[in-house]
């Protein structure tokens, strides 16, 4: 399909959105169901405050936290799974189990044993970690035996069978379980620093705040604004990787 024609589909698509919810807004109280002019009224009124920038930063601040802690571990668990079959089947079980596991749980649990101001950083570490390790540990096996055993045959070096297979092999899983790790991170931070009102300055915090006031505008604006700054990372992650393949 053309570009101009995937672009034209999706102006469409947003004009058909922004109509039919400002249809469903008509006849009803501002503040059960807000416009979307509401929404964007209350969106400018957040980005111009004082406390936006420092709020936007502490929630990105304990995302990325979360999820560096749980890709090193998951990268280093993967290498040891390819290399241990024990390791392997060890943690197919783990990951499994905390995949089952309700996201609520998890963050209930937490905070009845947890000190609060870290716990929305151990949630989401303990439900990114599963995404993360899977994506590597799977990329790690399937990487071709074949290039493995002519690289053998050719003497490659250990360093060199890593550089020149098992990397190119792992970039694509690398990339596809960080992207879904991060857009699922600041989802669950989010919803775990609703719960945990240690600190006021966190997005959660402040959609908790909205929903005191039975504020919905405000709620729905600081949930765009949610999904602008995980857009804008999961962007960043395709142009860092695309510029490492390209100086590759």
């Amino acid at each position: 399909m053309k570009k101009w024609l995937q672009t034209l589909l999706l102006i469409i698509f947003i004009i058909s959105f922004i109509a039919l919810w400002h249809f469903l807004s008509l006849g009803r109280k501002s503040m059960i169901f807000p416009s979307p002019y509401e929404v964007l009224v209350s969106l400018y009124s957040i980005i111009g405050s004082s406390y936006f920038l420092p709020t936007v930063f502490n929630t990105i601040k304990a995302v990325l936290l979360s999820f560096a802690l749980a890709f090193l571990p998951a990268l280093l668990l993967g290498i040891i799974s390819r290399l241990v079959p024990f390791i392997y089947r060890l943690m197919e079980f783990i990951t499994g189990f905390i995949r089952s596991i309700p996201t609520v749980a998890i963050i209930l649990t937490a905070l009845l044993l947890l000190p609060l101001s870290y716990t929305p950083v151990i949630i989401c570490y303990f439900v990114v970690f599963p995404v993360l390790y899977t994506n590597i540990s799977e990329g790690l096996r399937n990487v071709d035996v074949k290039l493995i055993e002519m690289a053998r045959v050719y003497r490659f070096s250990n360093a060199k069978i890593i550089r020149n297979i098992y990397i190119p092999s792992l970039k694509s899983y690398i990339i596809a379980g960080s992207r879904s790790a991060l857009g699922l991170n600041f989802k669950v931070m989010v919803t775990a620093e609703v719960f945990n009102f240690v600190n006021h300055r966190t997005i959660g915090a402040q959609m908790y705040m909205h929903k005191i006031g039975i504020d919905l505008a405000g709620i729905f604006a600081w949930a765009l604004i949610v999904a602008a700054v995980s857009i804008i990372f999961d962007l960043l992650i395709k142009i860092i990787f695309r510029e490492k393949t390209q100086n590759d």
